[in-house]
C-alpha cells in the first residue's frame, strides 16, 4: 500500500457518557475499554495504558472516600464524648448473671 492510500483511522465513540468522578464510572470505563480491545477496535497495549490511568484515578477516589470516612468518624466520636455539653463516661457493658 502506498503512503497516499492510508487506511482511514477508525473513530471510537466519545466517552462522554461515563463520569470518572465515581468508582462506578471508572469501573464502567474500564469495562468499555476492555470490550473495545476484545473486539479488536483498540490495540491491547493502548487498552493497558488507559486501564493503568483509570486505576490511578480509582486509587485517588478511594483515598478521598477513606479521608471522608475518617473525618466522619472523628466528628461522631466528638459528638459521643460531648453530648449536650456534658462529658459522657463510657462504661463497658458487662452481662448480668
Amino acid at each position: 500500500m502506498s503512503l497516499t492510500q492510508k487506511p482511514k483511522a477508525e473513530v471510537l465513540s466519545p466517552r462522554n457518557a461515563m463520569a470518572l468522578d465515581t468508582l462506578v464510572g471508572v469501573r464502567g470505563e474500564m469495562a468499555r475499554l476492555y470490550r473495545l480491545a476484545l473486539n479488536g477496535r483498540i490495540p491491547s497495549d493502548e487498552m493497558t495504558r488507559f486501564i493503568y490511568a483509570l486505576k490511578e484515578i480509582r486509587a485517588c477516589l478511594e483515598a478521598e472516600i477513606l479521608t471522608d470516612v475518617q473525618q466522619r468518624l472523628v466528628t461522631l466520636t466528638r459528638n459521643m464524648d460531648n453530648h449536650n455539653g456534658h462529658h459522657i463516661i463510657h462504661q463497658p457493658t458487662v452481662p448480668s448473671s
